[in-house]
């Protein structure tokens, strides 16, 4: 069970399968080991050889260092939930490609176990928009007080427990220091990791040891957290030898993917997509720290992009007009105000500013907040679109159709992917699980994203989505749906002092 200062899993791709205790003890503490001295290089430990790898795969696998776990009962029981199961792995191989490679590097400048490595893939079936039942967010499921007091910066514009790269850096940082609290035994620290230090402590306590003698496998902890550490080593036992377990891993470049710039100015996402001839939604895929339709006003404002498009984007970026960087003010409807007069006065347009903030028609109420725009943001998106070269738009309604007919190679999240849709949607509104093999011919109802969201699933939970009106507040919005407001705060990761805007999506009930 997750705690406040702990990381959860979610998402589960695979089947469930019980725990089983056994008091086979394994050797977990782990000796240094030698880092590779450059990214695309893997020593080979036991010759001291220097090895050249063109998969990132063949990579991680000279570097797992606590195969000696692998045959433990508790492990070998797990591999069953990945044994023979190629969609699973075609799938998260796919949702890491943009950022394995920089949590690999990571990992060995820090001389930690290469198994850390994939515990993305445990805690959140490597999606950074992941959020648990409890609150945990992003890749490696931080909770909102463990995420702050790691330096991860969390407010409106910004979440870092999505972002990729800041969130490796915080729990890298958080498992070394539970190694540490723990006499250097990362089974016991992962374990912490899952279900916080505090619980470990009382485990520890009950079973009547000391914190040196203390070992993962006799801890008297509880079922999630006996089962995921097993289901992280058992992930590693398949990659170290996918053929055995009938998995061909899809190759991943052992090369850097993404390249990262700082602007120096908010701007938006949709600027940045035209600027490097991608569709908003890669952008936004590559970027999922930022929660709205820009960067961050003050920090951050970097980016990352395909290595391929750095040339480009840069000459077109140094060619901006710099009236089309954006800064955004909220704007409290006066009496008497009208759509067109603010706009007017405030150097916007009536269509950008119903756009922004969801309005169907001109009808506002004193005492509303309306998101104002200044750059380009002041111009709608059809007028954007005359002042930028975008090469993609956002998608439209029009373009998704009510039925999908599945193709050859076809998996849930591919599909999600080309219609900017969420996997876990399509498969609600399917009866279908995550991992669900798709058949050639086999039709998909979309109709769901062209009426009201559809309730999500997350791990074992089911998630009703909830999108801002223009009238809202989160105290009318709990209200109408029987909610206490600190839990909608809590499920939102939200404080009494942060702003909701129209068309915001929020977790209404669980």
């Amino acid at each position: 069970m997750c705690i406040t200062l702990a990381a959860c899993q979610v998402t589960s791709l695979v089947n469930e399968t019980d725990s089983a205790d056994s008091a086979h003890r394994i050797p977990t503490k782990t000796t240094e080991t030698t880092p590779m001295s450059q990214p695309v290089h893997g020593g080979d430990r036991a010759a001291g050889k220097s090895v050249t790898y063109h998969n990132l795969w063949d990579r991680i696998r000279a570097s797992l260092s606590l195969k000696s776990t692998y045959s433990h009962p508790r492990v070998r029981e797990q591999t069953a939930r990945y044994a023979r199961n190629q969609a699973y792995f075609d799938l998260i191989a796919e949702r890491a490609s943009p950022f394995l490679y920089e949590i690999v590097g990571e990992v060995e400048s820090r001389n930690i176990p290469m198994e850390i490595a994939l515990l993305p893939f445990v805690e959140s079936a490597f999606t950074p928009h992941a959020r648990s039942r409890e609150g945990a967010v992003g890749l490696w499921q931080f909770m909102p007080n463990t995420g702050r007091s790691f330096g991860l910066q969390q407010d409106w514009w910004f979440d870092a427990r999505r972002d990729p790269r800041s969130s490796t850096t915080a729990a890298l940082d958080y498992l070394q220091t539970l190694n540490d609290e723990f006499n250097k035994d990362w089974l016991v620290a992962l374990a912490a990791y899952n279900t916080g230090s505090s619980n470990v402590r009382r485990a520890i306590q009950r079973g009547s040891f000391l914190i040196e003698e203390a070992e993962f496998w006799s801890l008297p902890l509880n079922s999630e957290t006996r089962a995921h550490v097993p289901r992280l080593l058992a992930l590693a036992s398949v990659i170290a030898e996918p053929s055995f377990f009938g998995i061909e891993l899809p190759e991943i470049p052992n090369t850097e993917p993404l390249y990262y710039i700082d602007i120096g100015h908010q701007i938006e996402l949709e600027q940045i997509a035209s600027l490097a001839e991608l569709d908003i939604a890669r952008v936004q895929s590559l970027n999922p720290g930022y929660l709205r339709w820009a960067t961050h006003p003050e920090f951050p404002q970097q980016v990352a992009l395909p290595k391929n498009r750095q040339e480009l984007f840069e000459r077109r970026l140094a060619e901006l007009d710099p009236t089309l960087f954006v800064t955004w003010e909220h704007y409290t409807i006066k009496s008497g105000d009208t759509l067109s007069g603010i706009a007017l006065q405030l150097g916007s347009s009536p269509e950008s500013l119903r756009e922004i903030n969801s309005l169907e028609g001109d009808k506002i109420i004193a005492g509303q907040s309306l998101l104002i725009p200044r750059g380009s943001a002041r111009l709608s998106s059809a007028e954007l679109k005359n002042r930028l070269p975008l090469q993609e738009h956002k998608r439209q309604k029009t373009d998704l159709p009510e039925y999908y007919t599945v193709r050859r190679g076809d998996n849930l999240w591919t599909i999600a992917r080309r219609f900017n849709l969420r996997s876990a949607e399509i498969a609600v509104s399917n009866n279908l699980e995550l991992d669900s093999l798709l058949q050639p011919g086999q039709r998909l109802n979309l109709r769901f994203a062209q009426t009201k969201p559809p309730k999500v699933k997350m791990g074992d939970s089911i998630m009703d989505i909830y999108r801002v009106r223009p009238d809202d507040t989160l105290t009318r919005i709990a209200n109408r749906f029987g909610r206490d407001l600190e839990e909608l705060l809590r499920w939102n990761g939200l404080s009494n002092n942060d702003l909701i805007y129209p068309g915001q999506e929020l977790i209404v009930s669980q």
